[in-house]
Order: C-alpha cells, then structure tokens, then sequence
C-alpha cells in the first residue's frame, strides 16, 4: 500500500546564533546583532539560513533567537525575552532529562512535519512502522498521516474533558488504545533517536504510564523490537477490560477524604500522584460520575480524562499475570541511563529493571510522578525535554513545589500540541536553539536538509 504524506509547507522562521568568550562581550554582541538586524530589513532577513552553522571558541557563552522576521528577531534580543532568547554557559553541563508523556494528546498528522525534513526521524518511525505491520498486522501509517489531514491543521478536534465519556465513551481511530499506545511509542522513540542523533542525548529518563515503557526502551531495558510487542499485546489486553474512567482532582489524597469518605470504603483508586495538589482518581465509570459530582458539590476542582479505560486501578489488576508471562519471554537488561520507576517513585534498581513482576505491576500500581519531579530537581541544572504533543509533564514539573527558587526554568519541547499554531520544524529549531545554547554539540548539518514533495512507503 502507498500512502502519501502532505507536501512540503514554507517554514520562514531563522534561528539565529551567537556567542562571546565572556557574557559581557555576549551582551554586546546580542545589541550589535539586534542593529544589525534593523538595518537588514525583510529582504535581507529572508537571504539568512534558516540553519546556522556556528563556530563556538571552547569557553565561550552561547545565545540563540528563533525568529520569523528581522524586526522580531532585533526586538526580542534587546529584551533579552526569555521566552525566546536562549542564554547558556559554556560547558555542556546541563542534565538533559527525556520526559515520555502518556496517551491522549495525539492528533492525526503528528509528526508529518519531521517525517519529510529530518531524514534520520524518517528512517526509525519507517523502521517502527515496518515491524508493527509485519509481526503484529498493525499498520498505524494511514492511522497517522491520512491524506486529508495536512501538516499543521492538527487533525479534528477531540472532545473537551467534560465531553469524553458523554460524546465518545468508546474512542476510536487514532485515540483507541491499541492504536495509540504503540503509535505514541513509536513516535517518542523515533524523535528520541534522532534528538540524540543531533548531538542531544539524555542524561536521565522519566516516563508517564505506557511513556515509562519508552524511557525504558531508551534507557536499554527492552530491545526496541520485544518493546513493540509488549506495548502492543499490552493495549490488547487493556482493550479487552470493562469501560473505565479516570478523574484529575485539584486537590491532594488527604483532601479526599471529606466528600469522598474513607479510603478503604472508596470504589476508586489513587491512579496518580502529580503533585501534593494533583490527583489522578481511577475506577469504573459510574464511580468517577458520582466523585466527579461530590467533589464539585464541595467545591473541589476535578475533570474527567479522555480515556475509556481505568488505569492504574484495581481494574488492571486482573491483567497481571498475563503481563508477567508476557514479559517473561521479553530480554530485560539493567538501564544504560538512569530511568526513573513510576512504581517506586525514585530511580529503578537493576534488579527492578530486569524483573517482569515489576514491570507487570506497573500498569495497576499508583504513578508516583510527583516523588519522581523531586528527584529531578536534585539533578545539576536540569533540562527538561518532553516527547509527546505540547508540554504536560513539563508544566507539572516547573509548578512542583520542590523545583528550586533560582533553578532556570528549562523546558525543551519537541512537538507542538493539538492547538498550536507552529509547525514541527519550527518547534525542533526552537529546541535545537535551546539545547545548543545549554551546551549541546548539535550537528547542524541534519538539520539543514530540503523537505520531501512527497513521501512514500511500501508495506508488503
């Protein structure tokens, strides 16, 4: 079968780059460059590379803008706007951490942008896709990149979270689970791939729920293969439980208690731990309803998810021993990289990591992501870089109370979300600016590459 990706669309956005033996001279550079581009003007502006290939003296501070016009660019350098000016030192000292977001934010045409102009993204999802058809008949391309939904309109909206479980209890396409569970992962995989192939690698790795299985995969625990398969029979036995609901509460464990009634009594579960504010309460649909309605009757902010499933509960508990078989045929070797547990809420031992009874507990047991923002924040100069649509997991690391006062506040995103303007190249300039000012040895070169009119795979 053919399937053709969107043609190519215009990406003016340039990313600029500078850099100083000292940060005074930086500063003084950044003002001569904004001049500069005031004198330039939009014609001139249009003749810049849209990808720099800076020379950087050993020592030197680095400062990178992203801009789609000489007027912004000069603008936002004399501001020394945060939000787009990326300032760093001269060592590549920051602690990367590779964040794997769960389910729910995908859209169809996620990843079209990078699948025509990043040739080494490419190739990996082209791999992905070839062994999910092969060995398990799952053939997600037309799923991801349909031919009506071009590159930058980000698919149909989904239901808003009061709308889930009235609009769409069964989702479907690319929103039901057996579907996008394994496509989450292989996207995340592929762009950690080729993130670390621009010269960015982790340091650290955290996953959300399925993503955990990412960072696994990443970390070296599971060969990339037997890590398609577990994900993959994983979403089929998860798909084949009762309808479920999940529900974020605004409010901690204790807080339930009142309109709630105790713990032991509730038909619910402790799915998440976000934060010593956020909660995430799982169970059948009928018990997150009547939570849902005590919780807004006492004036405690809560909202359903968009999944059909109870995860983490005691609903997946029944699928336990069907995940230790599974997982037992499944080569598990201790992490390359430092991973974080979901279960333990602090860094996976080996001998977690090489147990299938620890990984087949991890789909009921609570997600334990708030300790896991804790130890983040321990981590020399952090850089958090999420892969998955938009910035969930970020935003809930920069509003942990244990983030340190005067920690910089890098956040590092690699995909746009669902009702973002940008396209995909802009957002993975952006994070190139970002990660080359930190430190990192990018390689501009991959970066510098044509789009595709057009691209085409062949499955057998």
């Amino acid at each position: 079968m053919t399937v053709r990706v969107p043609g190519p669309v215009s990406v003016p956005p340039r990313l600029l780059t500078l850099s100083a033996p000292t940060p005074d001279l930086l500063e003084r550079a950044t003002d001569d460059l904004a001049d500069r581009l005031d004198a330039m003007g939009g014609a001139g502006f249009a003749r810049l590379p849209a990808v720099p290939d800076p020379p950087v003296t050993p020592g030197a501070v680095r400062r990178a803008v992203l801009a789609d016009s000489a007027e912004r660019a000069a603008r936002w350098l004399r501001r020394r706007d945060v939000r787009r000016v990326f300032t760093g030192g001269p060592e590549d000292g920051a602690s990367r951490v590779f964040l794997f977001s769960g389910v729910g934010d995908q859209y169809p045409g996620l990843g079209a942008g990078l699948y025509r102009c990043l040739p080494v993204f490419r190739e990996e999802l082209d791999r992905c896709f070839r062994m999910l058809a092969d060995e398990h008949g799952l053939d997600l391309r037309p799923v991801l990149f349909p031919p009506e939904v071009p590159e930058g309109s980000r698919g149909t909206p989904g239901p808003g979270p009061a709308e889930v479980f009235d609009r769409r209890p069964e989702p479907q396409g690319i929103h039901r689970t057996v579907v996008a569970q394994p496509l989450l992962f292989a996207l995340q995989y592929t762009l950690a791939r080729a993130l670390t192939g621009l010269g960015a690698g982790p340091s650290a790795l955290a996953g959300y729920s399925v993503g955990e299985y990412t960072a696994a995969c990443v970390a070296g625990v599971f060969p990339l293969g037997h890590a398609l398969r577990l994900v993959t029979e994983r979403a089929g036995l998860v798909d084949e439980l009762p309808p479920g609901a999940m529900l974020a509460v605004a409010a901690g464990p204790e807080a339930l208690d009142g309109p709630l009634g105790p713990a032991p009594g509730r038909a619910l579960s402790l799915a998440a731990l976000n934060g010593p504010q956020q909660t995430v309460l799982s169970g059948s649909v009928e018990a997150v309803e009547e939570a849902a309605a005590l919780l807004t009757e006492a004036g405690v902010p809560c909202r359903r998810l968009a999944t059909a499933h109870a995860y983490h509960s005691a609903m997946t508990r029944a699928l336990t021993g069907p995940l230790e078989e599974l997982l037992a045929t499944v080569p598990l070797a201790a992490p390359a990289v430092p991973l974080l547990s979901n279960v333990t809420g602090t860094w996976l031992r080996d001998e977690e990591a090489t147990s299938p009874a620890h990984w087949a507990r991890q789909l009921s047991r609570t997600i334990r992501f708030s300790d896991e923002l804790a130890e983040i924040w321990r981590l020399p100069d952090p850089l958090l870089i999420e892969f998955g649509p938009g910035q969930a997991l970020a935003r809930l690391a920069l509003g942990h109370p244990d983030r340190p006062a005067d920690a910089v506040a890098s956040v590092v995103q690699t995909l746009p979300g669902r009702l973002e303007t940008r396209t995909e190249r802009e957002v993975l300039l952006a994070a190139a600016g970002r990660l080359w000012a930190a430190g990192a040895a990018v390689d501009w070169a991959a970066l510098a590459g044509e789009p595709a009119d057009a691209l085409t795979e062949e499955l057998g």
